[in-house]
């Protein structure tokens, strides 16, 4: 009865080849069920290689595609994922430089500015202070020009000496630079030459300093409300460029090997591969990245219609311009012993051995072998389900 039932397994599992092993007689009533009753399409010829057996019969009904086994140099299309970046040069920091507090917003998160637009007010004693000092440096450097001035006629006139004059020409020199460095200060804080001649005409000293927008974007990321205090370099806001976008993608080790700066990327949304942009690798990262230990691959690319946008996910693929010699076989050679990938490689026109192989990486349709098959050996592409129903049926008929 155990012999009965595992001829009932293998009916069941292999592709019509009972009928192979059908035409067998029935053993005599009594007679005891030996392991010679099982088909001579299965022997194991060691317990390290598994060889399957087939007989003519099986061989025609089966009809068993092979390929042979080859090194080739190839070019490979790999995938990766991606996340969007502003480019660089293509995004600013929007920071106060002094202690304050803030009086005015002028445009809300969302909006396109203009560089030069004027984006926050800041009330502070600190800046009123700065144009106390320039005003003053400028008062004092017109009193040392004139006196200076009156001295040049006085010595011509033999009036003053020559003496009192260079003391004057020294103020007047000290007096000069207190204005070019007090003028020096207020450029650094960003406040431009049209506000800094509109104090030298103002009756009286405005303490509020002006934010203005150092390049042209949208307004992202507003961290302040009206009235609040804020500290010298703190950050207010950010303005990012949407014309440039900086793409990351990230590869493992072996695939970045095959990558190379100018290799040709497809870029398309993660949920539609309408539209694609077709972009070029800006630049490969020397290291891996500290956060998925993943190589990453940079491509600035100009969007389209806004799209994509930082912080956006999207599908890279990259054809790859270097030649490397690989060992691949077909997908549809692959079949699996629980996690183990595995081929059959043909040995005889009749038999075929089950091999365990390691997979470097699937691209495509084709999978990259580490170690397992030589380059010349013959695999079978097609029926690989039956023939590991053939190795199947010999493990149980060994026990």
């Amino acid at each position: 009865m155990k012999k009965m039932a595992i001829y009932l397994f293998i009916a069941s599992t292999i592709l019509g080849l009972s009928s192979c092993h059908g035409k067998k007689s029935e053993p005599a009533v009594g007679q005891p069920t030996s392991i010679t009753d099982i088909p001579p399409s299965i022997q194991a010829e060691s317990q390290a290689k598994a060889v399957i057996r087939l007989t003519d019969e099986e061989i025609k009904q089966l009809n068993i595609e092979t390929a042979m086994v080859t090194s080739e140099l190839q070019k490979f299309t790999l995938s990766a994922s991606g996340i969007v970046f502003p480019a660089a040069g293509h995004v600013a920091i929007i920071s106060t430089p002094i202690n304050g507090r803030i009086s005015a917003i002028r445009v809300n998160d969302g909006h396109q500015v203009q560089k030069g637009a004027e984006l926050f007010r800041i009330e502070s004693l600190e800046f009123g202070s700065m144009v106390s000092e320039y005003l003053q440096a400028v008062a004092e450097d017109k009193f040392q020009s004139k006196r200076m001035e009156r001295l040049e006629q006085l010595v011509k006139q033999t009036i003053s000496s020559e003496s009192e004059l260079d003391r004057a020409k020294t103020d007047y020199q000290r007096a000069s630079a207190s204005v070019i460095a007090a003028y020096a200060k207020l450029k650094a804080i960003g406040v431009g030459d049209s506000e800094i001649s509109a104090m030298r005409n103002a009756e009286t000293i405005d303490p509020t300093l002006k934010i203005h927008a150092p390049v042209s974007g949208m307004l992202d990321n507003r961290e302040v409300e009206l009235g609040q205090a804020v500290d010298a370099l703190q950050k207010l806001a950010r303005i990012v460029d949407l014309g440039e976008v900086q793409i990351k993608g990230y590869l493992s080790p072996e695939d970045a090997v095959l990558v190379s700066v100018g290799d040709s990327v497809w870029i398309g949304q993660r949920q539609s591969d309408s539209n694609p942009i077709v972009a070029q690798v800006s630049s490969i990262n020397p290291g891996l990245d500290e956060n998925n230990r993943s190589v990453v691959a940079n491509i600035v690319i100009a969007t389209r219609n806004g799209w994509p946008k930082p912080g956006e996910n999207v599908k890279l693929e990259i054809k790859t311009s270097t030649l490397t010699e690989q060992i691949a076989v077909p997908v549809d050679a692959l079949t699996y012993d629980g996690n183990d990938p595995i081929l059959f490689v043909k040995v005889t026109p009749s038999s075929y051995e089950q091999r365990k192989i390691t997979i470097k990486a699937i691209r495509g349709r084709l999978a990259v072998v580490d170690t397992g098959v030589e380059k010349g050996e013959e695999i079978a592409i097609s029926q690989v389900f039956s023939l590991k129903a053939l190795s199947r049926y010999e493990q149980i008929a060994e026990e």
